[in-house]
């Protein structure tokens, strides 16, 4: 009787394990790719979450929700490939010589064609992943179980083990630290300011760098909308952090399971 109830209630969590992924697949991979910046290692950090998840359904205690239990698998999967920096590149190249970002803005006087249009993508994406940089990890993780994953202010706080009051001013502090990023040289917030993600194709080219690719989160269309000319600054910057996923649901789930039988 004891070992019927216990498959009972296995099969009841591995259903419920089934239903988080149905439900939050596309905001999970989001998040993820927000860490990583990369696809491939979004899916294999997924795949090796919910693989350790499936693996461990009988330690769960049900002291908490098991969302909040999967939540916390595929933050400390994701959280090693995290990547950080002290100052973003524009600031050390002015820093470096020795003149204002402006004047570097200005120096770097380039008209795209539209054969690089989607480079002109990919320097976005690069340069979005270059902002959540350079904020501490801990206010990165706030901010995307925010803005990607949508949780509530109570959720994260069980997510990441912290106070309702530490995740709000976690997730105001890395807002603002974002928001001055963003407003005091971003064109696309704000038309008028110096920085045009295709400025960056002549630097790079002029310093022989690689130009960046990968990312295909094609957007440049919805940016000239009037949707989302009329949104406030806080929200076009959590606009610009979702992101799509590059394989589907249906696909990662087949994929899944198929590693699945094979243990």
């Amino acid at each position: 009787m004891e070992s019927t109830c216990s498959s009972e209630s296995q099969i009841f969590e591995v259903n419920a394990i089934e239903q988080v992924i149905n439900r939050d697949y596309k905001k999970l991979y989001g998040m993820v790719y927000r860490m990583t910046e990369s696809h491939q290692d979004t899916e294999d950090i997924l795949q090796n979450a919910f693989l350790k998840v499936y693996k461990n359904i009988d330690k769960f205690m049900n002291k908490s929700r098991l969302s909040t239990w999967i939540y916390k698998i595929v933050i400390n999967e994701s959280c090693r490939h995290m990547k950080s920096w002290k100052k973003l590149p524009v600031v050390a190249i002015a820093e470096d010589r020795g003149i204002t970002e402006e004047a570097f803005f200005n120096s770097l006087e380039f008209v795209p064609d539209f054969s690089e249009n989607l480079v002109i993508e990919e320097l976005r994406e690069k340069c979005l992943h270059g902002f959540l940089r350079c904020i501490p990890k801990k206010m990165r993780v706030c901010f995307l179980l925010k803005t990607c994953l949508e949780l509530k202010n109570k959720e994260i706080a069980e997510v990441m083990n912290i106070t309702t009051d530490n995740v709000k001013v976690t997730l105001y502090r890395s807002r603002k630290r974002l928001k001055e990023m963003f407003e005091d040289r971003c064109s696309l917030i704000d038309p008028s300011k110096p920085c045009k993600c295709y400025f960056w194709i002549k630097y790079m080219k002029d310093n022989n760098l690689p130009l960046p690719e990968g990312h295909r989160q094609i957007k440049a269309d919805a940016l000239k909308e009037e949707h989302f000319r009329n949104l406030s600054l806080l929200k076009k910057i959590d606009y610009l952090y979702h992101a799509e996923e590059s394989i589907s649901k249906i696909e990662f789930i087949n994929k899944l399971k198929k590693v699945i039988e094979i243990l």
